[in-house]
């Protein structure tokens, strides 16, 4: 009995360091498409996480934002990137198809309660994940009919409610 026991402790411990192995390969894996890149992202900013954030780019616009970040610091870069999504009410995004050269293009609309912004997003593929390698200039647009608007009004009750028995 006394032997079975000297081996539970570290073999529950070498479990654990499995398990962590794999919860951190996890965490640091690139998103599988175009578009689930381009989704992360902006889940990403929206949270204020830089490191996630910064984890999805590559070449010189990685570069630049970790200057930037160098240069405001940690709080005010993540409050930067909140910032930069506050009022999001959607995301739609199209293409995003996979060249045979291991590029793609993701065109994405934000949508927020006083305008949409539209952004051509480059990627390159990394492996088995996909990295974003530019973002195009936003154009921004004022939708005729303003998030939120109803689409119809309710026709006024004829009869008074009844009241339950």
């Amino acid at each position: 009995m006394t032997g079975a026991r000297r081996w539970v402790l570290p073999s529950a411990l070498a479990a654990a360091l499995v398990g962590a192995a794999f919860w951190l390969r996890a965490r640091d894996r690139l998103p599988q498409s175009p578009q689930d890149a381009v989704k992360a992202l902006f889940d990403a900013a929206e949270r204020g996480d830089g490191p996630a954030y910064l984890r999805l780019l590559s070449g010189p616009l990685r570069d630049s934002l970790e200057d930037t970040r160098r240069q405001l610091g940690p709080d005010r870069f993540a409050e930067s990137l909140r910032q930069s999504l506050a009022g999001l009410k959607g995301l739609g995004m199209t293409g995003g198809a996979a060249a045979p050269d291991g590029q793609a293009v993701v065109e994405a609309e934000l949508v927020f309660a006083d305008r949409n912004e539209r952004q051509r997003i480059s990627l390159n593929s990394q492996g088995r994940g996909w990295t974003i390698t530019a973002i195009g200039r936003a154009a921004y647009e004022k939708p005729v009919v303003p998030y939120g608007t109803p689409v119809y009004e309710e026709p006024p009750r004829t009869q008074p409610p009844r009241p339950n028995p």
